[in-house]
């Protein structure tokens, strides 16, 4: 018996012993715990678990004490927290933290802890609001110098000469402070969040006016000593700039566009093997041999014929009354001037020596040349005029050689290279023109610009200014172009 007893004894012992042990690792782990926050608490939602009273109060003091990001559209403004007088009340605020630490002291907080140890039980996430102050009269005087700052229009795109580009167009932007007040004071009073957008009124960027383009050209142009004519027209938009485009110029090469329009206006069907072969010479080598050929055609044998058909084409049909070809190319000898007066070639503000044999403006080559675009989109006058007599396809076709011009020296040259670009060239010895339908990503135009200076013009001056104004155009139109 006495030996039952005996092991009886040595159990509860133990048992005692494992509880005492137990119970005093439980209790200096309560006493450990209730010098700092549990997991779950946090702060405005700044996490605060494990920390002690004092590391939690320097943790929201460090986070109030940083600038708020603010973003206006694209722009960052750094808020400082002075800028609105926020401070956090560090006596009120710790008195709310310690109501977290006196839960957890006191039989009740000892026997939870007991619990939550037992059970592995996660502690309910808790959240304690900061006490902080500011001034709303500040507040909206900082939203109020924001507008000021930053409120503008739409901007139009800059010239930027030395740079020989343009500023990009900017949209328009309108600070909403009402609509942005609440979100601008929750990120304030909150130590978690570190940037908030403001809302802003965007209003889109318009059409750009073709001022703009036209203040940059004549920028380019202030050194060229001779007259320039230049028409440029967005067809997406219909706008369109007229500097000297309304002047007589010596219509070169350019009307081999009216000359193949013509033609195909006068076939039943389409060309053979060896018009097609002229037309490509006329259009892609400037071949003048070709377009005399080609006039012949016309002309049902006789080139002269032709070249008043085209003309009665073109100023007659299509209302270009100051565009006309009076004899083939290279046949004057011999032949008087006719002697044609347009409204063009009778103005006395600006003479360009025009040849008295064949004649055009800017504008009215370029208006050509759009009729062309239009109609190749099964739209515009042409179409509407002769609509068993040109067909879409055919005005594709006419475009497609001009796509395929061997001189890519003058307008293109200015332009990205891989630029999708319709043109007709020409020159003298005092006039050099180009006149191009241009597929941009910021819309399709056509550019029309002839140059000219007595006695001579230079191509070493021509060139360049051609690819300057072409650059300037391309770059009006897509002012994202890398440079």
């Amino acid at each position: 018996m006495r030996e039952k007893r005996s092991g009886a004894g040595w159990f509860l012992f133990i048992v005692a012993t494992i509880v005492i042990l137990g119970g005093a690792w439980l209790y200096l782990g309560w006493q450990s715990s209730q010098r700092v926050f549990p997991a779950g608490l946090t702060v405005a939602g700044l996490p605060m678990g494990g920390m002690t009273q004092d590391q939690a109060i320097n943790a929201l003091v460090d986070a109030y004490a940083s600038p708020l990001i603010v973003h206006y559209h694209d722009q960052e403004i750094l808020l400082v927290p002075e800028m609105v007088d926020l401070t956090l009340d560090i006596d009120d605020t710790r008195a709310n933290l310690e109501t977290v630490l006196l839960a957890q002291s006191g039989p009740q907080g000892f026997f939870n802890y007991i619990r939550d140890t037992f059970l592995q039980r996660e502690i309910p996430p808790q959240d304690i609001r900061p006490i902080l102050d500011y001034s709303r009269a500040r507040i909206d005087a900082f939203l109020k110098r924001t507008a000021q700052e930053y409120d503008h229009p739409p901007l139009e795109p800059v010239p930027l000469p030395d740079a020989g580009a343009f500023r990009p167009p900017q949209p328009g932007t309108e600070l909403d402070a009402e609509a942005s007040l609440p979100d601008l004071i929750t990120a304030l009073l909150s130590p978690t969040i570190q940037e908030v957008a403001l809302v802003v009124e965007i209003t889109p960027v318009g059409d750009a006016s073709m001022d703009v383009l036209e203040q940059a050209l004549r920028g380019r142009l202030e050194d060229f000593n001779g007259i320039p004519g230049i028409f440029v027209k967005n067809l997406d938009t219909g706008q369109e700039l007229c500097f000297n485009c309304g002047v007589a110029f010596s219509g070169l090469s350019t009307l081999k566009i009216g000359i193949v329009l013509d033609l195909y206006k006068a076939l039943d069907t389409a060309p053979d093997t060896e018009v097609s072969g002229l037309i490509r010479a006329a259009l892609t080598e400037s071949d003048n041999a070709a377009a005399n050929l080609i006039l012949q055609e016309i002309g049902a044998g006789d080139p002269f014929t032709g070249a008043l058909r085209v003309t009665d084409f073109l100023s007659n049909d299509l209302g270009l009354t100051s565009t006309f070809l009076a004899v083939p190319y290279d046949l004057k000898e011999g032949i008087e001037p006719p002697g044609w007066t347009t409204p063009a070639n009778s103005r006395a503000a600006f003479f360009t020596n025009p040849d008295p044999y064949i004649q055009t403006t800017p504008m009215e080559i370029g208006l050509l040349l759009e009729s062309l675009v239009w109609c190749s989109q099964d739209a515009g006058f042409l179409r509407l005029i002769f609509p068993q007599a040109l067909s879409a396809g055919e005005c594709q076709t006419i475009l497609a050689y001009m796509e395929q011009n061997r001189i890519k020296t003058l307008l293109a040259e200015g332009m990205p290279e891989g630029t999708r670009i319709a043109h007709k060239h020409g020159w003298t010895g005092e006039t050099h023109g180009d006149v191009a339908v241009v597929y941009s990503p910021g819309g399709t135009f056509v550019l029309s610009v002839f140059l000219y200076e007595p006695d001579w013009l230079i191509w070493e001056e021509s060139a360049p200014t051609f690819a300057d104004l072409g650059r300037l155009t391309y770059r009006f139109f897509n002012p994202e172009a890398a440079p």
